[in-house]
């Protein structure tokens, strides 16, 4: 499909869920940029996935969709009245799928989620049976017959973040050391690893590195970082309560991350910095990059199974294998090390 450049003056995109989903789908914005120069580009999204997007650059507007407070007319109308030449529906659930609908848009682009495609005036295969997430919101873009001209995920640092993460490196005197980063953030508690587990790894992985551990939380996650602190002794550094931006400012810093599964890892995949994922009820898709790696205790029959909390022992986090943990580890590190090498 060939669409005139200056046809589109608006472009809503919609990317409901959390900071994991909506950070995912940034990967289409240079292209859109490229494509489109001078169109406004805005977003909808949910409040759990505003902070991945509010401080975009390439993002003109966003516009907060609250399910406890807003009725779907009033959503459906709002949108309307921005009067969009094109709504891109990255999300694909029956209520994103209505949106893109009634938006008024003269080109309405989803990709092939059963019946919803029949609401979109563009459809792209979503093969998400072959692709990384973020590779299928571009999917969209290839239905629009728009190249891919770039395909690195970024989150925005401010210069304040910037400072906060230096002066912890100062008064830690953490540079020129090797610092793995410990992020026990995860939004089901079955995804994530306990305590002493991730302890036992952090200290492990330490050990073999010469690292200092600085172990960077959110308010969820406050009793766990403490926890694996107490655990890890005088080698862990425990981050003070800091925004999600200046922990991710922290995490750019370090050397390496091991992480479990949650929107705080992807935000941090767009850093340079290799990631090892712990996995175990969620599909082992691993922080978008070629640096990153993801372990998973391989012995189990119950992986994957999606549940937010474990009916049985959470055997895919407590008796993830401390072996294969280093072993995925160290092919991580070599795999970052040809790649910074080949830069």
């Amino acid at each position: 499909m060939t669409i005139a450049t200056n046809d589109i003056r608006k472009i809503l995109i919609i990317k409901l869920g959390g900071l994991g989903d909506v950070f995912l789908s940034t990967i289409v914005l240079d292209s859109l940029r490229a494509s489109f120069p001078s169109a406004r580009i805005e977003y909808c999204v949910e409040k759990a996935g505003r902070e991945a997007i509010v401080r975009d650059p390439r993002v003109d507007g966003v516009f907060v969709l609250d399910k406890a407070t807003m009725h779907p007319l009033a959503v459906i109308r709002h949108i309307r009245g921005q009067r969009y030449d094109m709504v891109i529906d990255l999300f694909g659930n029956p209520r994103s799928a209505v949106m893109a609908l009634f938006s008024g848009a003269r080109y309405r682009v989803g990709l092939d989620y059963g019946w919803r495609r029949y609401l979109y005036t563009v459809v792209g295969e979503a093969q998400r049976e072959k692709l990384h997430g973020a590779e299928v919101n571009l999917q969209a873009l290839r239905a629009l017959g728009i190249p891919i001209t770039r395909t690195a995920l970024v989150y925005p640092l401010t210069d304040e973040d910037r400072s906060y993460a230096e002066r912890i490196w100062v008064t830690q005197e953490l540079e020129g050391q090797f610092v793995l980063g410990i992020l026990p953030a995860g939004s089901w508690p079955s995804k994530r690893c306990e305590p002493e587990k991730f302890a036992e790894l952090a200290l492990a992985l330490s050990a073999e590195y010469n690292a200092r551990m600085l172990i960077v939380w959110g308010p969820a996650d406050e009793s766990d970082a403490a926890a694996i602190a107490e655990r890890c002794g005088e080698r862990a550094i425990l981050a003070p309560r800091a925004t999600l931006s200046s922990n991710l400012a922290l995490l750019a810093r370090c050397s390496a991350i091991v992480a479990n599964d949650s929107g705080p890892m992807h935000l941090a995949s767009g850093f340079g910095v290799p990631i090892l994922c712990l996995y175990g009820p969620t599909y082992p898709e691993g922080p978008y990059g070629t640096i990153h790696g993801w372990v998973r205790n391989e012995q189990l029959d119950c992986l994957v199974c999606n549940y937010l909390q474990c009916p049985i022992q959470h055997q895919c986090m407590r008796e993830l294998p401390l072996e294969a943990v280093q072993r995925e580890f160290r092919k991580m590190m070599e795999k970052a090390r040809k790649v910074n090498a080949c830069r």
